[in-house]
């Protein structure tokens, strides 16, 4: 009987040190680093470390859906669909595809026009809108 309530013991501590872990590991990330040499090429600016955390905390009221989208397969407009986050590099690519705009022009248009607004409505909001403001020599993203 001992034995079987040790293996029963080692079991269930091992089912909980294996969700821990999984959670652990599928975490989202803080930041990013968004540089992409697969498909941006050699980059002529630094890489731009992305803060995820404080812009889903900047932007809780809109959801993940203010940067994530997805086209609708019915009607084609860009929709969020929960769940299913990806990485804009996922549909965006080096070079603009039919109407997917390329990577670089989809982030430069997305994150400045969210920034210049956010100005406009925040007198208080210091959010980047140049390219030396988010392109920092030296600061170290966590992860590519």
């Amino acid at each position: 009987m001992k034995y079987y309530f040790r293996i029963l013991l080692f079991l269930s501590l091992l089912a909980v040190v294996g969700i821990s872990l999984s959670s652990f590991v599928l975490a989202q990330e803080d930041t990013y680093r968004i540089g992409d040499t697969e498909v941006f090429g050699k980059l002529r600016r630094p890489a731009v470390a992305f803060d995820h955390e404080a812009h889903a905390e900047a932007l809780e009221d809109q959801g993940c859906g203010a940067c994530h989208h997805a086209p609708d397969p019915k009607t084609g407009k860009l929709v969020y669909v929960e769940d299913e986050e990806a990485a804009c590099s996922e549909c965006h690519g080096r070079k603009e595809d039919k109407s997917i705009p390329a990577l670089r022009e989809a982030f430069h248009g997305s994150c400045t026009a969210c920034h210049r607004e956010m100005i406009k409505e925040k007198k208080n909001f210091k959010g980047p809108t140049t390219c030396g403001q988010c392109h920092v020599p030296g600061k170290k993203p966590m992860r590519q």
